[in-house]
């Protein structure tokens, strides 16, 4: 019999537990062999020198699930993640708003407690061919900050499809931009770097405050931002 009908319900369970590390670099060494699976491929190459950062991501997510099935990457297996979903439709952490659709989602088969929100969540954006990190920061980092994304996890991660030169490693490249305009991301932590470790590749690190409070009043905590950048030098380029 239920007792509570009527009422209200609390809301999401508090933050949802970290990812184990292994998990974490399993999904990235994923992605950073899909990547270069696609940098082989002549119509993937025409799509990363003029296409859309939405072609860019579809075609990232086809190749991903590609490895998926194929067993390619140790540990990116069926038998523990699902095809990465593009542009999954979730609501923001007040509820109000439920067409939020972050570019790529990782559900994992396993994760307890199962929820739509208990996922790794990524972020994509193009830097160069006249993309520069204004729109990786306020209509990316932001939107993890605001609650927007992942507002249930301590962490998530920022894709940069870095096309040509004009953009340098993460570390510098963000330790610049929020040098000369802390409000563009504040508040943040110093971003770190993180080499390959386990074999994945090298990424960097950032955490950020989030200030608003769940529908269950309890407090998201900081979140930790995996910036991995993802390189296709343009044919003119040296």
């Amino acid at each position: 019999m239920f007792l509570n009908l009527g009422t209200a319900p609390k809301g999401p369970p508090p933050p949802f537990s970290a990812w184990s590390r292994k998990q974490i670099q399993t999904i990235e060494r994923a992605i950073a062999g899909a990547w270069s699976q696609i940098t082989r491929d002549p119509h993937c190459q025409a799509v990363l020198t003029a296409g859309t950062e939405p072609q860019i991501t579809a075609m990232l997510q086809d190749a991903l699930c590609e490895l998926l099935n194929a067993g390619k990457v140790a540990g990116f297996s069926p038998a523990t993640y699902l095809c990465p979903i593009r542009g999954q439709e979730i609501d923001d952490h007040t509820g109000k708003f439920l067409e939020k659709r972050p570019d790529l989602t990782f559900p994992r088969l396993s994760s307890r407690p199962s929820s739509n929100q208990n996922a790794l969540f990524f972020e994509c954006k193009i830097l160069g061919r006249g993309r520069a990190l204004d729109d990786y920061v306020k209509n990316g980092v932001r939107r993890f900050q605001e609650g927007i994304y992942a507002w249930a996890m301590p962490h998530a991660g920022m894709l940069a499809y870095v096309i040509g030169a004009e953009a340098a490693d993460p570390c510098t490249s963000l330790a610049a931009t929020w040098s000369a305009d802390s409000g563009s991301a504040a508040p943040y932590a110093p971003i770190e770097p993180v080499s390959g470790e386990g074999g994945g590749p090298a990424i960097a690190l950032s955490r950020h405050a989030r200030t608003f409070t769940l529908r269950n009043g309890e407090a998201p905590g900081q979140i930790l931002l995996r910036h991995l950048w993802l390189h296709f030098p343009l044919a003119d380029e040296d």
